[in-house]
């Protein structure tokens, strides 16, 4: 079993991290990118069945799903990218916030395509524009991930002007 201070009696560097990430402007951004994001993974995957019309229980459960991954997305973004003890100069985003995102985006990203186009993907009926959602969909949590990375170095600068 884990203790959640360190020796000297301070919270663990996870614990601060979740703590900073589930504040109220990381949430609410988080909330705001999951209806935003959301909304355009559900018109870039599901938008062409909605709009002929042809919406189904598949569809409408896929929709309603969509927008809990730009949310969780954000929050890994956030918590992956901060630390409450850190200066906001250390917390910029850079190459490491670039390459976690990346990660993110290949993991989260075929998660997405996986739910959403792999019907489609095993009936063989790849078409054109199949491909070109395949394509976008990974870059949308990169930018989620990379935008979570930029919420947790704004809330420093916060906390920074604050003290």
């Amino acid at each position: 079993m884990t203790s959640s201070t360190d020796s000297a009696g301070s919270p663990s560097p996870w614990r601060a991290r979740f703590a900073l990430a589930c504040s109220r402007p990381v949430l609410r951004k988080a909330l705001i990118a999951a209806m935003v994001v959301g909304g355009l993974l559900i018109v870039l995957n599901q938008g062409d069945l909605i709009f002929s019309g042809r919406l189904t229980g598949r569809v409408l459960l896929k929709s309603l799903i969509t927008p809990v991954i730009p949310f969780c997305v954000t929050m890994l973004g956030a918590v992956l990218n901060s630390d409450a003890s850190a200066r906001a100069v250390d917390l910029r985003p850079g190459w490491a916030a670039i390459r976690r995102s990346a990660i993110i985006a290949i993991m989260v990203g075929g998660v997405i395509i996986v739910v959403n186009q792999i019907d489609i993907i095993l009936s063989g009926q790849i078409t054109p524009l199949i491909w070109l959602k395949i394509f976008i969909t990974p870059c949308v949590p990169f930018c989620v991930s990379l935008y979570g990375a930029y919420l947790a170095y704004r809330n420093a600068l916060a906390r920074e002007q604050a003290a």
